[in-house]
């Protein structure tokens, strides 16, 4: 099983990430963006964003070799956003790849609560429009989501609900 939190920045998605992967003893995988991107002095340009794609795709595969589920910190679709805000257009070999590797669950994290400043953000103000981003896209493409907000108790009692039921499921 693989999961994924996605959604506008600052929104909690590795704060969740982290404490799932940590409960559920799921194999994580970090936000490949921020890594890349401090290696870059944060500078980056549209062809960029490939090689973040091609970084997660890796990630993605090298922690699935020890780990039967994973949580992702974020995955192709917050590139596919991110190209298109950014520069009008996005990779369609990224828009493929993002097809491809869709997860079991998404866990789409709404921007209620406080943003706080990271060198790496640049949309302090505009994080409810790119969360409709978010849910228009994958309402697009048919798929199922569970929209995640409130405090930090009510997020994570949310996402251990669906998992049980997932687990329990299988």
């Amino acid at each position: 099983m693989k999961i994924v939190f996605t959604g506008p920045e600052c929104s909690g998605k590795t704060t969740l990430a982290n404490m799932i992967a940590d409960k559920y003893q799921f194999g994580l995988v970090k936000e490949t963006a921020r890594v890349y991107l401090e290696d870059k002095s944060n500078r980056y340009d549209y062809h960029s964003l490939s090689e973040i794609a091609n970084l997660q795709l890796r990630e993605e595969k090298v922690i699935n070799r020890t780990n039967t589920h994973l949580v992702c910190d974020t995955d192709l679709l917050t590139l596919i956003i991110w190209s298109q805000e950014k520069f009008d257009k996005t990779d369609p070999w990224i828009y493929d790849k993002w097809l491809k590797h869709l997860p079991g669950n998404y866990f789409l994290c709404a921007p209620d609560i406080p943003w706080e400043y990271d060198p790496q953000r640049e949309n302090p103000s505009d994080r409810g429009r790119l969360f409709e981003v978010y849910q228009i896209m994958m309402d697009k493409h048919g798929i199922n989501y569970t929209v995640v907000s409130g405090s930090k108790d009510d997020r994570m009692a949310l996402v251990s609900g669906v998992l049980n039921t997932s687990i329990e499921d299988m």
